[in-house]
């Protein structure tokens, strides 16, 4: 039998992706995902899984750059592939024993058993064992036993509990506290004079920040011609801080990327552009402890500017008109 995918209707392309991750965070109703890139990552990780949005955001969490999984969700996988399943053949207090078998042949035919007890849990530390002992055995002889004997079903994923990896969880496996940490990292960039001397105006330096509008499209532009192409993660970055600077407001974003690069679309930007900006937003690690990237607080500036300056010639427009 074939492993059965979920097909998902809602996203089609990286614009879909980034509507649903916004919808998510605007919702309030995830509490460890507060930022559209932290959802973006949750609901990227449940498709390459075939899970879809909101079981994604429900039931994976990234804790120490690692995707972790409920027990709801790898024992549906496991369900719903048509090539293997499984079945609970202890489950106590002390001990959860759950036998995995796989369709071969025409029949069912058992591949392995995996068991987690109340000592192997105390050998791992595990938590909440005090509350909820049948569901954290339950959770970890699941998830060993998807690492085992079936992990084809997470398409190559490694299988780990929230728990697994420090976090705490309710009696249903929901996390309830752990630092949600955006792994992204970007290299430190080289210093361009063009774009981050940093001089009081008085010295007369005209690439002091925060920049004019003018300038900065300038200095942009000057950065591009000796930047290498940027790299994927940073095309990504880049496009993150520029949708969350701008929240809801994207007719002023594409306005503002019109204004600096010539292209009001995002992903027609160069490669070599794309590496400028990145380095003329200097992005800073967030204050909330999200682990995740902020512009820094000359770019937040100049974007305002640069917004200012698109309202000002509008109203010029229309008064010549």
């Amino acid at each position: 039998m074939e492993i059965v995918t979920y097909q998902d209707s809602a996203i089609q392309n990286y614009n879909d992706l980034e509507n649903v991750a916004k919808a998510m965070v605007s919702s309030g109703y995830f509490t460890d995902s507060t930022k559209i890139s932290q959802a973006i990552v949750k609901i990227m990780a449940g498709r390459e899984i075939g899970v879809g949005p909101f079981g994604s955001m429900n039931g994976i969490h990234i804790i120490q750059g690692k995707p972790a999984f409920g027990a709801g969700i790898m024992a549906s996988k496991v369900k719903a592939s048509g090539r293997y399943n499984y079945r609970i053949t202890e489950m106590s207090e002390t001990n959860c024993s759950i036998e995995f078998m796989e369709h071969f042949d025409g029949r069912w035919t058992t591949i392995g058993t995996s068991s987690f007890s109340i000592s192997d849990a105390k050998k791992a530390g595990t938590k909440n064992l005090d509350k909820f002992p049948r569901n954290m055995l339950f959770a970890r002889a699941m998830s060993n036993g998807v690492r085992w004997y079936c992990p084809d079903v997470m398409n190559g994923s490694v299988v780990y509990t929230p728990e697994e990896l420090g976090a705490d969880v309710d009696q249903d496996g929901n996390v309830i506290n752990v630092e949600v940490v955006d792994q992204v990292r970007i290299p430190e960039p080289e210093s361009e004079p063009e774009v981050v001397v940093e001089q009081a105006k008085s010295n007369g330096n005209k690439w002091a920040r925060p920049m004019q509008p003018e300038i900065l499209k300038e200095a942009l532009q000057k950065k591009a011609s000796k930047a290498n192409p940027a790299t994927e993660k940073q095309i990504n970055l880049t496009r993150v801080l520029l949708l969350e600077h701008f929240a809801d407001r994207e007719d002023e974003r594409h306005q503002a990327q019109e204004y600096l690069t010539g292209h009001k679309s995002f992903k027609d930007i160069e490669p070599e552009m794309i590496s400028a900006m990145l380095d003329w937003m200097k992005p800073e690690k967030a204050t909330d402890g999200s682990g995740a990237y902020v512009l820094g607080k000359d770019a937040k500036v100049e974007l305002t500017m640069v917004a200012r300056k698109f309202m000002e010639d509008l109203g010029q427009e229309r008064l010549a008109i």
